[in-house]
């Protein structure tokens, strides 16, 4: 049923913006480096706000992308959607392989995947975390037996997006090899994919799009990270909701207590990198669960989060998922049922759009308690 929902879905959706900004900086990687970042840098010292469209992402997401902007042009963006939706499930298939044993385990896997809110929204949108999340995956089962190629395969998604690189936060046995090679390995990627920009072109990207984009308000009700979540209830910053007329309604909290939420943003944040360091010590630094950990903490850091940015804590919920089942953890699946039921319905839509960053926290805070369910002495995870 989800499978046909989301196919579905995502094919009667001929609008991808976001695909054609990466495609287009893909031809600009080729034929006009110099334009790939001009128009974000420009939005973002002009309005101090992250474009609707344009690209924010290393250089490396359009040197992906470069190879589709050689297409005809009405196959690049399907082609692009296409190949990233597959790469998603590959990169979860691989993942199902590697933690179920049985039919019931695998059935469960695929139909808490297959209904994830955030998968359907990086497929609908066009994103480019499926890719992210091959190369994550691929290094997360690759690690035990050799933690070289899991750090190469980290630093190849992290070049693509940054947050993978906290899965060094799990990479505690063999961590040499692992740091080694994923810094050789980044470093490489990054130089090639900066090449045509030069050096100039690379440090502007940095001080024009990066940094500032990292201190950018989130006022978009799609957008939802812990610092809105504490900035809209206590901190009185107003968002916009749709009604169900289809209208937009500007919504704000009678509570303007903007210093305590930020306060208790930074505090929560430490606390959930605090936690996926003390439950990968819990794990016996299980290295497979310790790198889902610090994957997923790219689902709560970032201080701006649309639903697709959500995808990175799915590796760790369906592996707490599956073995929580074979254990009979049936509270453990109560929460992350109910963390998921927070994600039923779009940002938008809710009367406060935050609930998904309640969701992603009692998930989170859920694998993160299952820690001794995945010891190394006991569990073949």
């Amino acid at each position: 049923m989800w499978l046909v929902h989301d196919v579905m879905g995502n094919v009667l959706t001929t609008q991808r913006p976001d695909a054609t900004s990466v495609i287009q900086a893909g031809y600009r990687w080729l034929h006009d480096p110099a334009a790939i970042y001009a128009d974000t840098a420009r939005h973002l010292a002009e309005t101090g706000l992250v474009p609707v469209t344009g690209l924010i992402r290393p250089p490396a997401a359009a040197m992906l992308a470069a190879p589709f902007s050689l297409l005809p042009g009405w196959m690049q963006v399907p082609a692009w959607t296409v190949s990233d939706a597959a790469a998603a499930v590959i990169g979860l298939w691989i993942v199902q392989r590697y933690v179920t044993r049985n039919s019931l385990e695998m059935a469960v896997f695929w139909a808490v995947a297959l209904y994830s809110p955030p998968l359907y929204a990086e497929v609908n949108a066009g994103q480019i975390g499926g890719f992210v999340l091959l190369f994550a995956c691929l290094g997360l089962v690759t690690f035990r037996r050799r933690p070289a190629l899991s750090g190469v395969l980290g630093a190849a998604a992290a070049s693509l997006k940054l947050y993978p690189a906290l899965m060094v936060l799990g990479a505690r046995t063999r961590w040499r090899p692992f740091v080694i090679a994923a810094g050789i390995a980044g470093v490489l990627i990054t130089i090639v994919a900066c090449i045509p920009l030069g050096a100039a072109g690379a440090w502007g990207y940095v001080t024009g799009v990066l940094i500032p984009s990292l201190k950018a308000p989130n006022p978009d009700c799609a957008q939802t990270s812990v610092a809105t979540l504490f900035g809209r209830s206590i901190g009185g910053d107003p968002y916009p909701i749709i009604t169900p007329s289809g209208g937009i309604s500007i919504l704000q909290s009678p509570v303007h207590l903007a210093g305590f939420a930020t306060f208790l943003t930074v505090l929560t944040l430490a606390a959930a990198v605090v936690a996926a360091v003390a439950a990968s010590r819990a794990s016996g630094w299980n290295p497979a669960y310790g790198l889902a950990l610090g994957l997923a903490l790219g689902g709560l850091l970032p201080g701006e989060l649309n639903p697709y940015q959500y995808v990175p804590l799915m590796p760790l919920v369906l592996m707490v998922l599956v073995t929580a089942i074979r254990n009979g953890r049936w509270t453990q699946v109560l929460w992350l049922a109910a963390g998921l039921l927070f994600w039923l319905r779009e940002p938008c839509l809710l009367p406060f759009p935050n609930l998904w960053t309640i969701g992603a926290l009692i998930l989170f805070t859920t694998g993160v308690l299952a820690a001794r369910d995945f010891r190394v002495s006991q569990s073949a995870v």
